[in-house]
């Protein structure tokens, strides 16, 4: 399968997005900085100046991404997408939450899970979700990177 990956970075962060026969297969973000590469996929000039221009975006514009969903179940997708679509830049919900939006009230946990195994950080702004109590929760890549992730979108982070 052919595979490529570009990176793409900023003051704050690095985002290396991974291609799999013509499929987004992940997007590794990362902290510290990582040499840049040049835009290699067709959507590469678009994803470089979102990442570069990450702290003045007003919205969430990401383009339509095709994504590798093998290996999802349903309930992951419907998960992910319902963050995607309802839980806006600037703002943030909890598992509990994010899980009655899918119609399972119950599932706090099965959510924390599909949020923990986002292939997708950033377009499934999976950074948006935290603790039941408020806290920051998880975050693969580092707490210091939600908080940062979270702070240059304008969000009220709790206290």
């Amino acid at each position: 399968m052919n595979m490529i990956s570009e990176t793409f970075t900023n003051d704050w962060f690095s985002a290396t997005f991974i291609w799999a026969g013509g499929l987004l297969a992940g997007i590794d973000l990362s902290p510290e900085p990582r040499p840049a590469s040049g835009p290699l996929s067709p959507y590469g000039a678009e994803l470089r100046e979102l990442i570069t221009g990450y702290d003045r975006l007003q919205t969430d514009t990401w383009p339509e991404l095709p994504l590798d969903l093998r290996g999802l179940t349903p309930f992951s997708v419907l998960v992910l997408e319902t963050l995607r679509r309802h839980v806006p830049r600037g703002s943030h919900t909890t598992y509990g939450r994010l899980a009655a939006m899918c119609g399972s009230p119950r599932a706090a946990r099965a959510v924390g899970g599909v949020m923990a195994r986002n292939p997708w950080p950033l377009f499934f702004p999976c950074h948006r979700v935290l603790a039941g109590n408020q806290g920051l929760g998880g975050f693969g890549p580092g707490l210091p990177l939600k908080k940062t992730l979270l702070t240059l979108e304008k969000a009220r982070l709790p206290v």
